[in-house]
């Protein structure tokens, strides 16, 4: 209430003087001055102070020029009665209403004054948290900033983001077309268009069993003898609905779907081609053991990457074991008795090699799936296969050609001596095998060994046969050719013609003839031949030979 009433002092002081100015004011208007009107003016003034000052009530701040206050009630002066006016009327009801309106309204700010505490001190208690979260924000901000590491907002929103991404990585595979296929690595679009192929296989296959006993039923048993109905059953279309299923469901693949499922064949291929070639063979039994389909697709990828090829090394080494076609039976250049000449020590060069002896025995190490010995036995070749897998038709057989003494075949071998340098005991096994082929299977990093394995099971004089992707050497072939003479083995011929591979033929050593041709390799100082171990030898094959990656795409 005291800081009321000092406004209304305020603007009572403050009419005063609005008076005094315009008596002034008067005074010097032509017409309106004069001693009556000073006198009037005056006693006006005096009674308008007295008149204020016993009622403190406030004056509109923007009373006209000349406009004089509303005479009270019982006022004897008759000058505030002779100058009332329509706007002092006005001017007093206004001034009443606004008088009315704060006294009705100080009781009800009396009334609401503890509710609008609370609500004050609530607001400020949220302007007070809001403020404190902000200041922290800004702070750890500025922390994180200065640390450089980013600050997760929300651990619930990060633990749901987390399991999603680890769902999403963990392998989904499916099989369509006999083939293997990973959702966890294919786009949403592509998920949804192999989705779709499944659904639509799921359906025909449902549709072919449904069809199957419709078949059966309509054919009548009776007008068929007893004796001729294997045969018939034989007969019956359902191979023919097999392949025609699996027609329809390849002709169903447009051509976007056909090059989506190459692209994520070749993807298979080259993640399992770099894992076979950046581990150990243990470790590649290991993977296939765990999920044999990929023995089919990495060989399945391997064909697509092969078909571009120049030409295909097992096709090379087919043509080795034509005596028309091997090394040094080509075109003789010369005449007469010249040309005759060549032509007889190449054949008898030919007779020499242990390939052309009469039932040679080639095993064929890293044999994929049997293919060198689907061309080579027709031709009377006897041709044993091994790799990580036995297969389903029979050709190869399961085994790890890095684990030496594993091959079912005879032969010695010493692991304090693995290069066979001392003196085998009396009655050591000798080697049967004729000839021993790695077409571009010395993928494991511990290469060497297969090697050493070789060397068991080969007799003396027997050929060794690499065919190898020329990417690998990247020192050049030198030093892959000298760990090989250091193993026991004689280099024959080397052909580096062909732009993706390279192709070795070594012959087997007597143990006399290895000890000497030692002497004669210039080593490079990293292997002892005297003092080695087979962990030593795989270590250093490793530097020797780069693991034949392809590019991701």
């Amino acid at each position: 209430m005291s800081d009321a009433l000092d406004l209304d002092q305020l603007q009572a002081q403050l009419e005063l003087k609005r008076s005094a100015l315009t008596d002034s004011i008067l005074s010097k208007l032509p017409g309106l001055g004069g001693p009556a009107a000073a006198a009037s003016s005056s006693s006006a003034a005096s009674a308008s102070t007295s008149r204020l000052q016993e009622s403190a009530r406030p004056r509109q701040a923007n009373l006209g020029v000349g406009a004089t206050p509303k005479q009270q009630e019982g006022d004897s002066n008759g000058s505030f009665a002779k100058s009332r006016s329509a706007a002092d009327v006005r001017l007093r009801g206004a001034l009443s209403a606004k008088r009315k309106r704060w006294q009705d309204e100080e009781p009800k700010a009396a009334t609401l004054s503890d509710s609008d505490d609370d609500q004050t001190s609530r607001t400020n208690a949220i302007v007070a948290a809001k403020k404190s979260k902000q200041s922290t924000s800004n702070g750890a901000k500025s922390s994180t900033a200065a640390n450089g590491k980013s600050e997760k907002k929300d651990p619930f929103a990060a633990k749901g983001i987390e399991s999603q991404r680890a769902s999403q990585n963990q392998p989904r595979i499916v099989v369509l077309d006999g083939e293997s296929i990973d959702l966890s690595k294919l786009s949403k679009t592509q998920r949804k268009k192999i989705n779709k192929q499944l659904k639509a296989q799921q359906e025909q296959q449902e549709g072919d069993d449904e069809r199957v006993p419709q078949a059966a039923a309509a054919s009548p048993a009776s007008t068929k003898p007893p004796s001729a109905s294997p045969v018939a059953a034989a007969a019956q279309p359902a191979p023919a609905m097999l392949n025609g299923t699996n027609n329809s469901t390849s002709a169903a693949l447009t051509p976007l779907q056909a090059q989506m499922l190459s692209k994520l064949s070749g993807s298979r291929f080259r993640t399992i081609n770099e894992k076979l070639y950046t581990t150990a063979s243990n470790e590649a039994v290991r993977m296939i053991d765990a999920a044999p389909a990929m023995f089919d697709e990495y060989h399945q990828g391997f064909r697509e990457q092969v078909r571009s090829w120049p030409k295909n090394p097992l096709d090379r080494i087919v043509e080795l074991f034509d005596s028309s076609q091997a090394n040094g039976s080509g075109p003789s250049k010369g005449k007469g008795k010249k040309k005759a000449a060549q032509q007889q020590s190449a054949a008898s060069s030919q007779e020499a090699k242990a390939r052309f002896a009469p039932g040679a025995l080639v095993v064929d190490l890293g044999a994929g799936e049997g293919g060198l010995a689907k061309k080579l036995i027709p031709k009377g070749v006897k041709v044993l296969c091994y790799d990580l897998v036995t297969t389903s038709d029979g050709w190869v057989r399961k085994q790890d050609t890095a684990a030496i003494g594993g091959l079912p075949l005879p032969g010695f071998f010493a692991e304090a001596d693995p290069l066979g340098l001392q003196t085998r005991p009396t009655g050591a096994a000798d080697g049967v095998a004729d000839v021993a082929v790695f077409c571009l299977s010395l993928m494991g990093t511990n290469w060497v060994h297969m090697l050493l394995e070789a060397k068991r099971v080969l007799r003396t004089g027997g050929e060794l046969i690499i065919a190898e992707v020329s990417s690998r050497f990247a020192d050049g072939f030198d030093a892959f050719i000298r760990i090989v003479k250091m193993l026991g083995f004689g280099l024959e011929h080397k052909d580096a013609s062909n732009t993706h591979f390279v192709l070795f033929e070594f012959i087997k050593l007597s143990q006399r003839d290895h000890v000497s041709s030692l002497s004669g390799i210039d080593g490079d100082g990293a292997i002892d031949p005297e003092n080695t171990s087979l962990d030593e030898l795989a270590e250093h094959g490793k530097t020797l030979l780069k693991p034949c990656i392809y590019k991701r795409r």
